[in-house]
C-alpha cells in the first residue's frame, strides 16, 4: 500500500499535545483491518505495533488502541505486514528489521526463536499488560466495533526521547536475552546459534544422565575447540540461568516423613506433624548451614501453565482441536470423541463444546492402591 494512505500514522499529536481526530479514525480502521485477518491474530488478540512492543506481543484490541494513543506506531511501519497486509505484488514483505517476529504460517526458519516465542508469549503478554500502569480495566475484546471518535486527551504527550523510556523489567529482560540467544551465532561464520547449542547440550545431559561436573567439563572442552571469539556459556549455572524462562513452573512441597500430611495451604508453616508429631526438618549436627532440609518433599507440576503451553505452541496447538476437526471413518473408532459417552457429554454441556479447543482431561490411576491387602484381610494404608 502507498505510504501516502498511511501518512496519518505519524501525525498523532497537535501543537497542544492532544491526539488528532484523523489519527483516532485511522487507529480504528487499523484495528478493524487487523481483526479481519484471522490468520494473523491469536484468539481475540492482535499484535501491538506501538513503539514499546514492536509487534512482539499479542494484546486485546482496547489495550492496543491505548498503546497507540500513548506511544504511537513503530517507525516506518507503513506496510502492516504483521497484521496480514500484502504489498502490491501480493507477497508478504520479508524485511529483516525487528519490527515483529516470524509469522506462524511462514514455516520454522528458526525453530529455536519460535520455541522462545511459544514458551514465553503467555507470561510475557500477561506480565506486561498496561493494567500494570493503569488502574482502569480494558473493555472486553471478544468483538470489536469501531467506537465514536473520542475527544483527544491532552495528557498523552509525545515522549521526549527514546532513551527516556522505561527499562524492561526482569521478566522482559529474560525474554529479550532468549531472543538474542536464539538469533546470535555461536561465533562469526557459525551456522548454529547459542541457544541451539545450549538446548542440545542439555538434551544430551538428560538422556545420558550426565552429572553437573561432567557437563561443565564438556563445556570447557567445547570452548577450547571453538574459535576464540565464541560466545559459548561457561558452565551449567549460566546455562540454567539462560533457559530458565523456557521451563514450566514446579512447586516443591514438604511432606511428613510418614506421609501424614503435606505442609501446604493452612499447614504450610507447621514445624512438627500435627498427627504424628514428627519433625519437619532434619537436625544437622555441627553444620553451619542455616538452610532447613525437610525429611521428605514432593514436586507439584501445576496443570494450567502446561495446558496453556499446549495451546500456545505452534507444534501442538492444532492437536488441541483435532478431536473436533478430524475426519471420522465410518465403522471405525480411532478417538474417544467418537464414543457415545463423549457425544452425550457434548449434548449435556453445549457451552463447553462451543469452543473447539476445549479438551477433556482423564486421570489415570494405573498401579495406585490407597489400601493394600497384606496377610489375609488386613488393610494397610499405602
Amino acid at each position: 500500500m502507498d505510504n501516502l494512505e498511511h501518512d496519518w500514522m505519524y501525525k498523532r499529536l497537535d501543537n497542544r499535545g492532544g491526539i488528532i481526530s484523523r489519527f483516532i479514525t485511522g487507529v480504528n480502521k487499523f484495528l478493524q483491518f487487523a481483526c479481519s485477518r484471522r490468520n494473523h491474530i491469536s484468539g481475540d488478540n492482535v499484535r501491538c505495533p506501538c513503539k514499546k512492543y514492536h509487534n512482539i506481543k499479542y494484546m486485546d484490541v482496547e489495550t492496543v488502541k491505548f498503546h497507540l494513543y500513548q506511544y504511537g506506531f513503530v517507525e516506518n511501519y507503513f506496510l502492516w505486514k504483521y497484521q496480514g497486509e500484502k504489498n502490491v505484488t501480493g507477497e508478504m514483505s520479508s524485511s529483516g528489521d525487528f519490527h515483529g517476529v516470524a509469522q506462524p504460517g511462514s514455516g520454522y526458519e528458526n525453530p529455536y526463536r519460535q520455541m522462545v516465542l511459544d514458551a514465553t508469549a503467555l507470561n510475557f503478554g500477561h506480565g506486561l499488560s498496561w493494567l500494570s500502569y493503569n488502574n482502569t480495566k480494558p473493555e472486553s475484546s471478544h468483538s470489536y466495533e469501531p467506537l465514536m471518535e473520542a475527544e483527544p486527551n491532552p495528557s498523552m504527550e509525545e515522549e521526549p526521547h527514546p532513551s527516556m523510556e522505561e527499562e524492561p523489567n526482569l521478566e522482559c529482560q529474560r525474554f529479550y536475552d532468549l531472543l538474542q540467544a536464539a538469533d546470535v551465532k555461536l561465533y562469526p561464520g557459525s551456522s548454529i546459534s547459542q541457544l541451539a547449542v545450549v538446548s542440545r547440550m542439555l538434551n544430551i545431559k538428560m538422556e545420558n544422565t550426565l552429572s553437573q561436573r561432567g557437563y561443565n567439563q564438556m563445556i570447557q572442552l567445547l570452548k577450547e575447540a571453538l574459535p576464540e571469539d565464541n560466545i559459548m556459556l561457561n558452565n551449567y549455572y549460566e546455562t540454567k540461568k539462560l533457559v530458565r524462562s523456557l521451563g514450566l513452573p514446579v512447586e516443591k512441597i514438604d511432606c511428613c516423613n510418614y506421609g501424614c500430611i503435606l505442609y501446604w495451604g493452612e499447614d504450610k508453616d507447621l514445624i512438627p506433624c500435627k498427627f504424628c508429631g514428627h519433625q519437619r526438618y532434619k537436625r544437622l549436627v555441627g553444620s553451619r548451614k542455616r538452610k532447613l532440609i525437610p525429611y521428605k518433599k514432593m514436586y507439584y507440576f501445576p496443570l494450567i501453565p502446561r495446558l496453556r503451553r499446549l495451546y500456545a505452541s505452534h507444534a501442538t496447538a492444532a492437536d488441541m482441536r483435532w478431536h473436533h476437526e478430524h475426519i471420522q471413518e465410518e465403522g471405525v473408532m480411532c478417538h474417544p470423541s467418537e464414543f457415545k459417552a463423549w457425544k452425550h457429554f457434548n449434548e449435556t454441556h453445549p457451552f463447553f463444546v462451543a469452543k473447539l479447543g476445549s479438551v477433556r482431561w482423564g486421570l489415570c490411576t494405573d498401579g495406585f492402591q490407597p489400601l493394600v491387602i497384606q496377610g489375609g484381610n488386613t488393610l494397610h494404608g499405602q
